[in-house]
């Protein structure tokens, strides 16, 4: 009775978590049987809590970084987008109203003379006129908007450009000095104006000309044929003549009065992108008229920009045109390829045969002859130049019909040198890459009634051809790939929270499994383990798994096993008796029987 009611204490205490360990006694011989409490509950409690709590931080924070993530990814473009577009919008608060009032840079312009070095035999049908190209005279140019106006009705801004050039010695090859042989520009306009005139007043004009001694040529400083202009007694003469409208100018220059004036090429009137993105920079009005009378039909309308500003969003398939009022009208410039600016992609647009037809080509720019019907490769724009016969086409005649590269001699054109190309970026339409370059041509012909003009065969002369070359500098060009990388480093940053917010969702669920998985190996492992032991231990004393004292000549062995607290027994010697804690009395070893609860195993053989 005494031992089942000490067998009884020791499974109560062991259900509670109690765990017994052996100790030596030197009183008597016996050993103590000592209790260790472990607040198994409460441990419990506490696990259980740690994991609710990690459970609920994992949880909260995956769905935020899937959430967030997803956020940036699918709408950040949109977002992106409207505040690029209200960035690009021209007003005076905007990012790029000072760089549009006047460039943050100087601009260079380049101009190359056609020295013509046989102008007497003009007449000789069997001789082409030899030219000499001379050049480049550069000039640094630097423009200004002046009498800016703000129209809130139609979200328009109007204004006109007033450029100050200084001639570049250091970027020239040659001086303002030079003599230069060139067309007399006087004499062909005026027997271009007398063309429809009846014979007496042809005659008088041939007679104006012997009696100012007007020739087919003059010879002229660059200088004098550029900015500075210089006198023409028949010029001085039509002053008092005609109206200012038909003669307008006191000297003759191509470039006169075009220094530091903000009249010579008209007032703009162009959209500000407010109202529709899509308007940006679109012309509206050129010299208050919503279109030129120089040209009938479509050719007449105001299309593209005026050159600093574009709809955002370029294409492939849409050409982007290039208003130019030197020229009178718009200039179309097709898609050829993408290219890439100081590491930034853009697209390449240039001038094709369809820029410069006439109609010979493409039918539906039959309206830009104004009624001179030629190959194609030149452009009239006479009635934009006061009458003058001026004709406009590439450097060299570059892209042009065979025909007027045949004419003459001295001109050899090639793409590198002569192309009229704008490289853009594609996003914000924003030019980085600009070679404006035309060359102005005069068309000799014959008129019976005009003694010097008599005898001399239709012929398209060049003059001189100019290139304003424009690259936008390495930093501007960086700030710009650097706002186009912010969609990009977002979309990546999304995906980073995408991927981080799973992978915390997913975490408790495979942890557990883990768990699970190592604890049901665990017990399989203990159980073979303790299964073995003990088989070894019943067969024999061989196998040497555990020590055993012996009493009366027999073993003796105790074995302790914790389910939740697992601690390595050694093992030792039975004693001779064995003292339970508390006032329980000392057990013999051959009485004290087989006891096995949830937390201690005691195995007597």
């Amino acid at each position: 009775m005494l031992q089942s009611a000490q067998q009884a204490a020791v499974t109560a205490d062991t259900e509670k978590g109690a765990v017994y360990q052996l100790a030596s006694n030197n009183n008597g011989g016996c050993t103590n049987i000592s209790k260790t409490d472990h607040p198994v509950p409460q441990r419990r409690t506490m696990l259980v809590k740690e994991v609710c709590n990690r459970r609920c931080i994992l949880t909260s924070a995956g769905l935020l970084l899937l959430a967030s993530g997803s956020f940036f990814i699918l709408f950040f473009p949109v977002i992106f987008e409207d505040i690029l577009h209200e960035e690009l919008k021209l007003r005076p608060s905007s990012r790029g109203y000072d760089a549009w009032v006047s460039p943050p840079f100087p601009l260079a312009m380049d101009v190359y003379f056609f020295n013509w070095t046989n102008p007497e035999d003009i007449t000789n049908h069997s001789t082409k006129p030899i030219l000499e190209e001379l050049g480049p005279y550069r000039f640094i140019e630097r423009p200004t908007k002046v009498d800016i106006e703000w129209h809130d009705a139609n979200h328009t801004v109007s204004y006109r450009k007033k450029s100050v050039y200084h001639f570049d010695e250091e970027g020239s090859n040659g001086s303002l000095d030079d003599v230069i042989s060139s067309i007399n520009i006087v004499a062909v306009s005026a027997a271009k104006k007398s063309k429809y005139w009846n014979y007496l007043r042809q005659k008088g004009v041939s007679m104006g000309f012997k009696l100012y001694d007007q020739q087919i040529n003059v010879v002229k400083t660059a200088g004098e044929l550029l900015f500075d202009g210089y006198e023409d007694n028949m010029v001085l003469m039509g002053k008092h003549l005609f109206n200012d409208e038909d003669i307008p100018f006191d000297r003759v220059g191509w470039f006169y009065t075009r220094n530091n004036s903000a009249d010579l090429i008209g007032h703009y009137n162009a959209h500000t992108g407010v109202d529709d993105i899509n308007k940006l920079g679109t012309m509206g009005e050129w010299n208050y008229q919503p279109r030129t009378d120089f040209f009938e039909g479509s050719c007449g309308m105001l299309n593209g920009s005026a050159g600093e500003f574009y709809p955002p969003g370029l294409t492939k398939d849409r050409p982007v045109e290039l208003f130019t009022p030197d020229m009178c009208r718009s200039l179309p410039l097709e898609f050829e390829q993408e290219v890439t600016v100081h590491g930034v992609k853009a697209y390449k647009y240039a001038g094709d045969r369809r820029a410069i037809d006439n109609g010979t080509l493409f039918p539906e720019t039959a309206c830009f002859s104004a009624g001179e019907i030629v190959p194609s490769g030149v452009l009239n724009i006479s009635s934009c130049r006061y009458g003058t016969p001026v004709f406009v086409s590439f450097p060299h005649y570059y892209g042009a019909d065979p025909f007027y590269l045949n004419q003459v001699e001295g001109l050899q054109p090639m793409k590198e040198k002569h192309q009229f190309y704008m490289s853009l970026e594609p996003t914000t339409s924003v030019p980085l890459d600009v070679a404006a370059r035309l060359q102005l041509n005069i068309m000799i012909e014959p008129y019976e009634n005009v003694n010097i003009f008599a005898d001399v065969k239709r012929v398209f002369l060049p003059v001189l051809w100019f290139e304003q070359h424009v690259l936008m500098p390495a930093d501007l060009v960086g700030e710009i790939a650097f706002a186009l990388t912010v969609p990009s480093i977002v979309r990546f940053c999304g995906i980073v929270m995408v991927v981080c917010g799973v992978a915390m969702l997913l975490w408790m669920p495979l942890e557990r499994m883990l768990c699970r998985r190592r604890r049901v190996a665990s017990a399989n492992r203990h159980q073979a383990t303790t299964h073995n032991g003990i088989h070894s231990f019943a067969n024999g004393a061989d196998k040497c798994l555990l020590h055993s004292s012996e009493k009366n000549g027999k073993p003796t062995t105790i074995v302790l096993v914790d389910r939740l607290l697992v601690e390595k027994v050694e093992k030792q010697p039975l004693p001779d008796c064995i003292t339970l804690p508390g006032n329980h009395p000392a057990m013999e070893p051959e009485s004290f029987p087989l006891i096995d609860t949830k937390g201690t195993t005691i195995v007597k053989s």
